[in-house]
C-alpha cells in the first residue's frame, strides 16, 4: 500500500478501512494524531508507524469488535493493516431459538453455597434458566429449596456450564450481557479447568471474566485464582469502572483473551487489564511458567446470592422488595474465537 502524505497544521488525521482492505490514508502532521477506523468482529488490525523508509508495528494487533476504533498516537505517519493471523469463530450460542441448547450447555444442580456462604440453590427447572426474546435468562427468585440432605437455601437460581460440550485451551471469549442490580445479587461468567492436571481448586486455576457485585453495578471485576489447592490458593482481582452508565442500564460486550503468556480483559472493545504469566504460578508445576493456564477450560454462567463476595459491603438480598424479583442476568450471545494462520 502506497501511503499518501498531506502536510498540514491540523493535529489529527482520519484513516478509514472499507470492506476488509486498507483504504488510502490521509496524514496530517501535528503534536498528536488520532486513528479512526471501522472494524469487523473476528479480524485483527495492526497499527503501523513509518520509521525512515520502513513501516513498523506500533504496539500489538487489535481484535475487531464490529465498532469504530479510535487510537491516539504521537505525531507521525501511520497506517492500519491486517496481520495474516486472525480470530476465527469456533463456538457460539446466539440464543435465537426458544429453548436452551443442551448440546452446548448443562444445567448444574447443587445446594452447598459454592464454598462462599452463598444463599442460593442452583436448580434445573426451566423457571430459573430459559431462552426468551433472543436472550438467555438466568433468574433468581426468593424460592426456598430443601435438598435430600435437609439443607435449605432461601433463594433459587441457575448455573450453566459447557463442560465436555465446549472446552478450550486459549482463545477469545466474548459475552454480550446485561446485569441485574439488586443488593446481594452476584452474576458471573467464569471458567474452570475441564480435567485439572495440577490438582484441586484452585491449583488447577480459575478465570473470572465477569463478576458484578449486586447494587454496585458501576463496575465489573475480573480475577485469576491459582497457586495451590485450597487453602493454599491465591488470587489476583481487579475492577473496571463504567464511564457514565452502569452495567444494568444496557447490554455491554465483555471479552477475555487468553494465551500462554498473558490474559487480558475487555469491556466494549476497550482492554482494561492484562495479567502476565510471571504473575501466576502452580505449586505442582513450578518449572512451567504458563501453568495452570495451559490446559482446556470450560465456561460457566450463573447468578449467586450474597456470600463472601459481599463481605466488605452492607448489601443483603433480603432487602430487595418482593416485587423486584426475579433478578435476571440477560445474555445476548456467547462467542469463542481461536487463532488461525
Amino acid at each position: 500500500m502506497k501511503p499518501v502524505f498531506l502536510r498540514a497544521l491540523l493535529p489529527f488525521f482520519i484513516l478509514t478501512r472499507i470492506c476488509g482492505f486498507a483504504a488510502e490514508p490521509e496524514f496530517h502532521t501535528g503534536p498528536a494524531v488520532q486513528l479512526t477506523f471501522p472494524t469487523e468482529t473476528g479480524k485483527l488490525y495492526q497499527p503501523e508507524v513509518q520509521v525512515g523508509d520502513e513501516w513498523k508495528n506500533d504496539g500489538p494487533s487489535i481484535p475487531g469488535t464490529g465498532e469504530t476504533m479510535r487510537l491516539l498516537r504521537p505525531a507521525g505517519k501511520y497506517r492500519i493493516t491486517n496481520p495474516s493471523k486472525e480470530w476465527v469463530l469456533v463456538w457460539a450460542d446466539e440464543f435465537d431459538g426458544d429453548k436452551i441448547d443442551f448440546t452446548k450447555w448443562e444445567r448444574e444442580e447443587n445446594n452447598y453455597g459454592g464454598g462462599n456462604n452463598e444463599r442460593q440453590a442452583y436448580r434445573t427447572d426451566s423457571k430459573y434458566s430459559f431462552v426468551k426474546d433472543g436472550n438467555l435468562n438466568i433468574a433468581v427468585y426468593r424460592d426456598a429449596h430443601t435438598t435430600n440432605d435437609g439443607k435449605t437455601q432461601p433463594y433459587s437460581s441457575a448455573r450453566l456450564r459447557t463442560l465436555n460440550r465446549g472446552d478450550w485451551k486459549f482463545g477469545r471469549f466474548e459475552i454480550r450481557a446485561k446485569m441485574p442490580k439488586g443488593e446481594g445479587i452476584w452474576p458471573a461468567v467464569w471458567m474452570l479447568p475441564t480435567a485439572s492436571k495440577y490438582g484441586g481448586w484452585a491449583a488447577g486455576g480459575e478465570i473470572d471474566i465477569i463478576e458484578s457485585r449486586g447494587s454496585a453495578v458501576h463496575e465489573t471485576t475480573g480475577a485469576l485464582h491459582f497457586g495451590g489447592a485450597w487453602p493454599r490458593n491465591v488470587y489476583l482481582a481487579h475492577a473496571y469502572q463504567f464511564p457514565g452508565k452502569d452495567a444494568a442500564e444496557d447490554f455491554h460486550v465483555y471479552a477475555l483473551e487468553w494465551n500462554a503468556d498473558e490474559i487480558s480483559w475487555f469491556v466494549d472493545g476497550k482492554k482494561w487489564k492484562t495479567r502476565k504469566k510471571d504473575e501466576w504460578f502452580s505449586e505442582t508445576a513450578k518449572d512451567n511458567a504458563s501453568a495452570p493456564y495451559d490446559q482446556p477450560f470450560h465456561l460457566i454462567l450463573n447468578v449467586a446470592v450474597d456470600g463472601r463476595f459481599f463481605e466488605k459491603t452492607d448489601q443483603k438480598a433480603d432487602r430487595i422488595p418482593a416485587d423486584l424479583f426475579p433478578q435476571t442476568l440477560l445474555v445476548d450471545y456467547v462467542r469463542v474465537f481461536q487463532w488461525a494462520e
